[in-house]
């Protein structure tokens, strides 16, 4: 008899299992029904807790399912599948002769185990006749006290809890593209399952036990490779049963004989993702009678703020547990490659809760560590997007910032000062005005320039994250505005909106941005005010924005990129939500940010000192003393804008731009007001600087006649005096001629914007004034497909230790690729 799970799945191979499968089908089904039905015989045992042998067969038979299960769901060499054979057919039971349905059998009996007495929880009080409770393991989510269950107990539940996330797998081994029209009738049972007790009893238990997660120990989180002890174990299964039964619903109902929505309509509603009103996955799915997820819907009403304090506190404590063990001494001698355990599943975990209640969302927007949130959640992108192996992470996270910034109160909350000391100090900018909101658009200037090809979904909701806050900005420091303008000349570039269909929709988040400030927060950010002003002629080239230019300019980079390093790659990707297609699109590289100091226009990295030094950048050119010079964008944005033409020509995608696509957005831009606004300002910065200069001149003309003054007062010689006051030509010119260096006009400038004297300027834009109004995060199925992938990948990931329960199974939901 096998001691433990190891031994079963060392003994029993792939192999043999396909073999008997495949050759054997009966045999194959005769076995699960034999193994199931010893199961069923030892559960209702009365004596199970008093049998050590009756609990060894018990849990054997668990871990003979659990081997043999992701073989049932997976697809022959021939196409087929016997998964509705041996599941979800009709057919006699063994030993009784009448008729049941092995699936729905299965998984009640699998939930029943996780709640039967002596094996999974304490043995029943004397008085009790039952060998099922339905009660709540752990204290926290509707239960104030722990069942004080045995080390016994614990390592059952785990082996229970692997065979119940095997029996719900079969999502793995469907493709994507077919994922949300295919149903996981397993999941289905459970979820939508009539008993409402055995539902709840669940729920607070994954609940509960999953938050109860340490990541402090001697080896924990330092070496995420020492095997976990069975309670962290538990933790973590229930945490992905917990994720797979709260993101699960029904295939959406069919809208015509034939037709089924799959993640293949991405590139149709890709578009939707950022700009649909649809705040939640649940209003994309849904079934034709009107059921409901009991696990969402229990979730859903969640209310007492004991429990929100309960949630919300275990959640932070597992992100800075892991974040102050990223910070140690320690995690740099022993810090290993491979991911930590539990801040993806702790993310992941946040955004069910985010977006399953509304109440919860109001709560953490309220709560006194909102922004500790906010600081944590930005120190995890930052310290992750360098790693492919931690992309679904910084996209969660993404999406959680995203969905937080459509509320007010929170975007207002991002103007405080914002407190670098839990950051490392390579995350850290010289700046002690910096609020929480110039932190946010500084992460995303970082993670835009890093052109990380496996980024660009990121992209969107970080655009979509500063346009949702942009109402809301106050005092955005020079060096923020200055990297803002920045991504924005790489966006607004000709070359860089027509390569690709959902660049157009980065420039419109921006424009938004600029147009909120305009409109709503020009006296209180004049150094982003300034910035804009000085680079004006980025508005007024993409106002002229002519198509054929563009192509034209778009083909002559692209033959001059194929004759450069293809190491200048902007950046190649899939469609915007499938992390897997044959398309590709440009993203900004940090040679496409780099800024030029031709100009002065577009050059936040030079000091004030050495503006000093330099022709004043603060008197801007009229936009319509001439025509906007080709190279206004950088040239090294341009340079690498034709790389991913490139790729995606070699991979038979490309997209054409049309004179009919143009004009579905261009005359939709709010360019004017904010040209108008930027014209008006010019000119009194203009005044402004000249004032500046004249004023340095003459105090250099007066303090140049007082030192001539001293000198003729003192003991010099005529001579002397006679040659510093003297010309080339021998004439006395006096200290008027000696011009004095150019002057910084930065401080009156700024002064002058964050005065009521600027606002009496600007131009009447009452009629142009935007309605405050987020743009909701909405779940496109292409969406739903990823999210899915990334909750599966993760289960199968952590499934490979200790003895790879998926491993060498043909997975088609995602790629798996060996390390070796």
């Amino acid at each position: 008899m096998p001691d433990g799970p190891h031994d079963v799945f060392s003994l029993v191979t792939p192999a043999d299992i396909r073999r008997i499968r495949d050759n054997a089908q009966e045999n194959f089904i005769k076995l699960i029904d034999k193994v199931f039905d010893r199961l069923l015989v030892l559960k209702s045992a009365r004596d199970l807790a008093k049998s050590p042998t009756n609990t060894k067969q018990l849990l054997n038979c668990v871990r003979v399912l659990t081997r043999l299960v992701p073989f049932v769901y997976e697809t022959r060499s021939d196409g087929g599948s016997i998964e509705d054979i041996v599941l979800w057919t009709q057919r006699p039971r063994p030993g009784s002769g009448a008729d049941y349905t092995l699936g729905k059998q299965l998984v009640s009996a699998t939930i029943d185990l996780l709640f039967t007495s002596g094996l999974t929880v304490p043995q029943a009080t004397i008085g009790e006749d039952t060998t099922v409770r339905y009660t709540i393991w752990e204290n926290g989510v509707g239960q104030t006290s722990s069942l004080g269950s045995s080390k016994e107990n614990v390592s059952n539940r785990v082996e229970v809890l692997r065979l119940l996330l095997v029996l719900c797998c079969k999502t793995m081994y469907i493709p994507p593209v077919r994922s949300v029209a295919i149903p996981n009738q397993a999941l289905h049972t459970i979820a939508y399952n009539a008993n409402k007790k055995m539902v709840l009893c669940l729920l607070c238990s994954l609940i509960n036990t999953s938050l109860k997660y340490r990541t402090q120990g001697w080896a924990i989180p330092y070496r995420n490779t020492t095997v976990l002890d069975p309670a962290d174990e538990l933790s973590l299964h229930a945490m992905q049963a917990l994720f797979i039964l709260l993101e699960y619903q029904t295939p959406p109902a069919k809208s015509g004989k034939g037709t089924t929505p799959d993640a293949g309509t991405a590139e149709a509603t890709s578009a939707a993702d950022s700009n649909a009103n649809t705040p939640s996955m649940v209003l994309i799915t849904g079934t034709e009678t009107g059921a409901q997820n009991l696990f969402r819907a229990f979730v859903a009403k969640l209310h007492r703020q004991q429990e929100f304090d309960y949630l919300t506190s275990n959640i932070m404590r597992l992100l800075e547990e892991t974040m102050r063990s990223n910070l140690s001494i320690l995690a740099s001698v022993t810090k290993q490659p491979t991911r930590h355990v539990m801040p993806q599943e702790a993310t992941i975990l946040l955004w069910l809760l985010l977006e399953n209640n509304s109440l919860f969302k109001e709560y953490v927007v309220d709560h006194n560590r909102s922004l500790r949130l906010f600081a944590v959640l930005l120190y995890f992108m930052l310290n992750g997007y360098t790693d492919p192996a931690q992309a679904g992470m910084v996209r969660t996270i993404s999406h959680i910032l995203h969905y937080l910034s459509e509320d007010g109160r929170f975007a207002t909350r991002l103007m405080q000062p914002f407190d670098q000391s839990i950051l490392p100090s390579t995350m850290r900018i010289v700046d002690a005005s910096l609020t929480h909101a110039d932190f946010m658009v500084n992460t995303a200037f970082t993670l835009l320039s890093s052109s990380k090809p496996y980024l660009i979904p990121v992209y969107s909701n970080l655009l979509l994250l500063v346009r949702n806050v942009a109402p809301y900005l106050t005092q955005i420091s020079q060096l923020t505005a200055d990297k803002l303008l920045s991504l924005f000349d790489i966006i607004s570039s000709p070359a860089f909106i027509i390569s690709e269909t959902y660049h157009v929709r980065w420039l419109i988040y921006l424009i938004e941005v600029f147009d909120y400030v305009v409109h709503y927060r020009a006296v209180d950010n004049p150094h982003l005010m300034y910035s804009m002003v000085k680079a004006r002629t980025h508005f007024t080239r993409l106002k002229a924005f002519d198509l054929d230019k563009a192509k034209s300019e778009l083909a002559a980079l692209r033959e001059k990129k194929g004759k450069t390093d293809a190491s200048r790659n902007i950046g190649a990707v899939s469609s915007p939500e499938l992390d897997t297609t044959s398309s590709t699109a440009p993203t900004p590289s940090m040679s496409a940010l780099k800024l030029e100091d031709g100009d002065g226009a577009a050059s936040p990295a030079l000091s004030d000192k050495a503006r000093g030094k330099r022709p004043d950048p603060g008197t801007p050119q009229a936009p319509e003393s001439k025509e906007p010079p080709q190279n206004s964008t950088s040239t090294a944005a341009l340079k690498s804008a034709p790389a991913a033409a490139a790729t995606a020509a070699a991979t038979g995608h490309q997209f054409q731009p049309s004179t009919e696509w143009v004009f579905s957005w261009l005359p939709d831009l709010p360019l004017d007001p904010i040209i108008a606004v930027l014209d008006a300002l010019a000119v009194h910065i203009d005044r402004i600087s000249e004032e500046v200069q004249r004023n340095a001149d003459s105090a250099g003309t007066r303090s140049e006649a007082a030192a001539i003054g001293d000198t003729k007062g003192g003991d010099a010689q005529p001579e002397q005096l006679d040659s510093k006051s003297a010309g080339s030509d021998g004439t006395s010119e006096g200290a008027a001629s000696v011009p004095s260096a150019s002057v910084d006009p930065t401080p009156a400038i700024i002064r002058w914007l964050s005065s009521d004297s600027m606002v009496s300027v600007l131009p009447d834009l009452e009629d142009s004034m935007p309605e405050i109004r987020p743009r909701l995060q909405g779940m496109s199925p292409a969406l739903v497909v990823w999210f899915r992938s990334l909750l599966w990948s993760l289960i199968y990931a952590s499934g490979m230790k200790p003895f790879g329960i998926w491993k060498n199974t043909q997975v088609r939901l995602f790629v798996v690729k060996s390390t070796h």
